[in-house]
Parts: structure tokens; C-alpha cells; sequence
């Protein structure tokens, strides 16, 4: 176990100090296991480490594999609560976390009143959470109500196993409760009750090229037509909860130049210029006749995706009109949102109250725009999310991750405070 300054005791009966300790000594220990998205045998180390440890409070554990998006077998930890394995339980409340991180680890170390580790937030804190709000219910003599708690292997890279995961499991649920972290606010914490969706798109301009000294007029320029449509575009992003659309990236050009720095294998740019200054001149005497441009659109309800896409199409088609080029909008399937306004409140209520209760302020964090496991509900407005449950910090995928202790502390409290409001009188 990495050796560590001690810990001074948080004010107040938040929880008990030896419990508090042993939480940080497992994160510690958790952090200094490695487990980065590409190593599959770490992965596969990891999973056993928490197979053991969800294991030893009770719940029935299985590991299994899953094919990720190139094929791969990578390990999932799938536990339940006693309640949750009786006949006749109803749904449980569904619990996703991800164990997969960034980086390869680094020894952990304590400053104050912050530990740095690699996924100290993200999201071995969380995963940590959660554990020790199960040996906090045990403390009160309380058994966990009916719940499910799914761990991913791939969250940090593209997430294929992460999506089925949370679309299979999400359909017998009741609730989704996840383990990534919330945020700092002021002097509070962030309970995240609301996600943006998102889709991809991909506009092509075919103009005329034409010698830009001989016979200018009769080009049409893909460029300023790309230009355009992407200023335009753009505009279409409106502040606070609005719609946004980022340009992410464009390439211009004669035909060829395009199509070669386009391929899946090319260095973008790499072409545009040398280190003594532009590029070949033959380049610059052309109307060019080709465009690329590639980007996305966010959005938090669900009406504006389908909106937003016709609109985009629409500007396509009156600019290709306008300036006699020729212009093909596509986009993909939208990632829907999980949209405030048609979650059940009630759990994200409780859980406001229940912390206001152990002495902290936690506050809905109704606009998160980064895509997380609620995005891949069936039903994205079906069950109350619960989402940002675990510990806040800072410097997230950098050598400098660090979670604050008080915080960790804090949502063990609210995990075992929502547990034992779930559940059954018998249990308690």
C-alpha cells in the first residue's frame, strides 16, 4: 500500500473516521492497480480485484466477456444484491460504472486533503463509493435493496461494450444510478439530472475548378461555399440550454488534393504548407472544387435534434442553389438526450434532501454536454437518472487526477442514504 501523510478528520458526524480511512486506503489501492482501455490483461486483473471485493458484502458476482467494437474480449463485473436474486423482486435499480482508465497507473499520493491517483475520479472514487456505502448500510444493520451494478471494461474508448451494456440492463431497471463524478460548485457538489445528445455530420461541395487567372468567373468555389454553410451553421448555436454546432474540421481544395489528404491514413494539413512558407504555388492558381467538412451537433431535447438536422440540410440546399455547386449534407444516428424535463423527479429530489440532511449542499446539474451511459437507455426519459453520484476533484485523464476526500466522503454517505431509502422495511 502506497505510504501517505495521515488524513485529518472531516468536521462533523459525516461518517465514521475509521471508515472514511478505510475508503482511502482502497482507492489507494485500486488507483495503484493499473488498468488502462488497451491492456486487456490488466482490465482482466482489475476485474478479479472488484469481483473479490463486491464479493466479500454480500452480493453474487460474475465476470464475463463481451466483444468489443474491433472484436476483442474484454471483461464485464455484473453483481447483485440478495433482494435483487429473489423470485419475487421487482425491477432493481441499476448501478453503472466503468474500470477502465486513461493512463497506466502511477503510485498514489496524499497533499491535504486530496489524494492523487490515476482514475481517482474517474472512476475508481465512484466504484470506492459504492462500496463502502454497502459496508455503511451493514454498520446500520441495513440489508441493500434490489440493485444491479454493472462495471465496463472500454468507457474511455468508444464505450461498444458500454452502450449494449446499459441498453440491455437498462430495460429491467427502475432507475439508473451512475458512478461518474459530479462536479464542484461554489460550496457545493453537482448531481447531474440532465445530458445532451448528439450526432455527427458530413457535408461534400463539389464546385468547378477553373485557372483563377484566366477564367475566374467561371469557377465555383467548393471552398466558400464549405465557408458559408459553415459560418452559417455555426449561427445556429444558441446559448445557455440551447442547440450548438461545432465545425470541427475542413478540407479544401482541387479534387485530388482533397480526396489524398481526406484518406482515413493521411496526416491532415500536412500538405497546406513548408517551413519556409506556402506550398507548391500550382495549388493556389485553381478554383478549387472540392470541400470536406466534418463536425457535430449537440442538443438537450429531444425535438431540436431532428430539427437542427433539417435545418443544416436546408442551408445545404439553398447555398448549393445560390452558388451552382453541388452540396451532400449527411449525418448519423443521434445519440439521444436525456432530457431534465421528462426524468421522474422524485429520486433527484430525495437525494438534494438527504444531503442537505448530512450537512452539504448538492445542486442539479441540469445541462451536462459530454455523452455518458444514460445516453444509451432505450428509453432515455423512461426512469429517474441518478447520474455524477460519485466523488468531485480535478485535472480528470492528466497525471494530476486527484479527488477530494471530503467529497468521497460525502457521496458514501449519499450512496448509503439512497440505498437505505430503497430499501424494504423488512430490511432494515
Amino acid at each position: 500500500m502506497p505510504t501517505s501523510e495521515a488524513m485529518q478528520p472531516l468536521p462533523g458526524p459525516l461518517l465514521p473516521e475509521d471508515l472514511l480511512a478505510e475508503a482511502v486506503e482502497l482507492l489507494e489501492r485500486l488507483a495503484a492497480e493499473s488498468s488502462p482501455s488497451d491492456e486487456p490483461q490488466a482490465l482482466r486483473r482489475m476485474a478479479a480485484l472488484l469481483a473479490t471485493e463486491l464479493g466479500a458484502r454480500g452480493l453474487s458476482v460474475a465476470i464475463h466477456d463481451e466483444p468489443d467494437e474491433h472484436g476483442a474480449a474484454l471483461p464485464v463485473v455484473v453483481a447483485t444484491s440478495p433482494a435483487a436474486d429473489g423470485a419475487k423482486a421487482g425491477l432493481p435499480i441499476l448501478l453503472i460504472g466503468h474500470f477502465d482508465t486513461v493512463l497506466a497507473a502511477a503510485p498514489p499520493r496524499r497533499e491535504g486533503r486530496r489524494l492523487f491517483a490515476t482514475g481517482a475520479i474517474d472512476m475508481k472514487g465512484g466504484i470506492v463509493a459504492f462500496l463502502k456505502a454497502l459496508d455503511l448500510l451493514a454498520r446500520r444493520g441495513v440489508r441493500p435493496p434490489a440493485l444491479r451494478l454493472v462495471l465496463v471494461p472500454d468507457e474511455e474508448v468508444g464505450g461498444a461494450i458500454s452502450r449494449r451494456a446499459v441498453a440491455a440492463a437498462g430495460a429491467a431497471a427502475t432507475a439508473l444510478w451512475v458512478l461518474e463524478p459530479g462536479e464542484p460548485r461554489g460550496d457545493g457538489e453537482t448531481l447531474v439530472t440532465g445530458r445532451r445528445g448528439m450526432f455527427h455530420w458530413r457535408l461534400v461541395v463539389c464546385g468547378q475548378s477553373a485557372h483563377s487567372g484566366l477564367a475566374f468567373w467561371q469557377g465555383r468555389s467548393a471552398l466558400l461555399a464549405a465557408a458559408e454553410w459553415s459560418a452559417r451553421a455555426a449561427a445556429l448555436s444558441r446559448p445557455l440550454d440551447g442547440p450548438t454546432v461545432n465545425v470541427a474540421r475542413m478540407a479544401a481544395g482541387d479534387q485530388g488534393w482533397v480526396a489524398a489528404i481526406t484518406r482515413p491514413d493521411s496526416e491532415v494539413g500536412g500538405g497546406l504548407a513548408s517551413e519556409a512558407g506556402f506550398g507548391s504555388a500550382h495549388q493556389l492558381n485553381v478554383v478549387p472544387d472540392r470541400a470536406v467538412v466534418e463536425g457535430e451537433a449537440r442538443f438537450l431535447r429531444a425535438e431540436e435534434g431532428p430539427q437542427l438536422a433539417r435545418e443544416l440540410a436546408g442551408l445545404a440546399a439553398e447555398i448549393a442553389a445560390r452558388r451552382e455547386v453541388g452540396i451532400d449534407f449527411t449525418h448519423d444516428g443521434a445519440i439521444p438526450p436525456v432530457d431534465p424535463a421528462s426524468l421522474p423527479p422524485v429520486q433527484a429530489d430525495r437525494a438534494v434532501a438527504l444531503a442537505a440532511r448530512a450537512g452539504w449542499e448538492l445542486l442539479r446539474e441540469a445541462d451536462r454536454g459530454g455523452i455518458s451511459f444514460p445516453n444509451f437507455l432505450p428509453e432515455p426519459g423512461r426512469v429517474a437518472v441518478l447520474d455524477g453520484l460519485g466523488p468531485v476533484g480535478g485535472g480528470m485523464h492528466t497525471r494530476e487526477e486527484y479527488v477530494e476526500v471530503e467529497s468521497l466522503a460525502r457521496r458514501i454517505r449519499l450512496l448509503a442514504d439512497l440505498l437505505d431509502a430503497e430499501a424494504a422495511p423488512t430490511d432494515r
